[in-house]
C-alpha cells in the first residue's frame, strides 16, 4: 500500500498540471475506492458493442482469458495505483472501451514513461513486432470485433493526456457518477468528502460506502437484469 507521501508522488503530474488541488491521504483514497468498487465490476463499466460475439467474448470468459495474461493486476477495482504499468498497458489493449479511457490513462501518467511505454505497447501488439506484442495481438483478434480500428483511437488518446485534455464524463457516455470518471475527480472527491472515522463506526461506515450503488437504485448490473 502507497504511503500518504508516495501518493502525493505519484500525483503529482496532475497536481503540476494545476489540475488536483486537494491531494488525498491513502486512508480517504481508500473511502472512495470502496465506495467505487461496484460501479466497476457492474454492467455499466462494459462496452458489449465491442466485442465478438462469441463464447471467448462473453464477460465472463473474456475476464478469465485477460485474467491469464494480466495477472492480480486485473484484479484491482479501486484506483489501480497498486498496479503495475505493465499490466495498466495490458489492460488498456484486451478491454474494450467506448471512449477515451480517461482514469486507466491517467494511471498511466503516474508512471514515469508511461505514456511512451503504453504507445511502444499498442503498436507491439498491432504490428506484432514482439513476442509480448503477438500474443496480445491473438488475444485481442479472438475478443474484438475490429482490433486494428480500437488501436488506431491510442494515437489520438496518448496524444491529448500528453497535454492533460482530457473530456467531460458527460461526453463520453459514461454511466459512473462524475466523481468516479478519471483518477483526478476521485482524488478530489476523497480529499474532499472523506476524514476520520471512529472505530466503533467503521463497519457501518464502510458497509455505508459500499452500498452506495444500490440505496441510489441503481442494481448490480450483471444480477439486477
Amino acid at each position: 500500500m502507497l504511503s500518504d507521501g508516495e501518493l502525493h508522488e505519484r500525483l503529482r503530474p496532475f497536481i503540476d498540471a494545476g489540475l488536483l488541488r486537494d491531494v488525498p491521504t491513502r486512508w480517504q483514497l481508500l473511502q472512495a475506492e470502496v465506495e467505487m468498487t461496484p460501479y466497476v465490476i457492474s454492467t455499466d463499466a462494459t462496452a458489449e458493442e465491442g466485442y465478438r460475439r462469441s463464447v471467448l467474448g462473453h464477460p465472463l470468459a473474456r475476464q478469465l482469458m485477460i485474467f491469464s495474461h494480466v495477472g492480480r493486476d486485473h484484479l484491482r477495482t479501486g484506483s489501480a495505483l497498486g498496479a503495475r504499468l505493465e499490466s495498466i498497458c495490458a489492460h488498456l489493449i484486451l478491454t474494450f472501451h467506448r471512449g477515451m479511457p480517461v482514469f486507466d490513462l491517467q494511471i498511466i501518467q503516474t508512471h514515469e514513461g508511461g505514456l511512451a511505454r503504453l504507445a511502444a505497447a499498442i503498436d507491439e501488439a498491432r504490428d506484432g513486432t514482439t513476442p509480448l506484442g503477438r500474443r496480445r495481438r491473438a488475444i485481442a483478434h479472438r475478443l474484438f470485433r475490429d482490433p486494428d480500428a480500437y488501436f488506431a483511437q491510442f494515437a489520438d488518446w496518448i496524444a491529448r493526456a500528453a497535454r492533460f485534455e482530457y473530456p467531460h464524463p458527460g461526453d463520453e457516455g459514461s454511466k459512473f457518477p462524475p466523481e468516479f470518471f478519471s483518477l483526478v475527480t476521485l482524488a478530489e472527491y476523497a480529499a474532499r468528502r472523506f476524514g476520520d472515522v471512529a472505530w466503533t463506526r467503521l463497519p457501518t461506515h464502510m458497509l455505508g460506502l459500499a452500498s452506495r450503488r444500490f440505496r441510489d437504485g441503481n442494481g448490480f448490473g450483471w444480477f439486477s437484469r
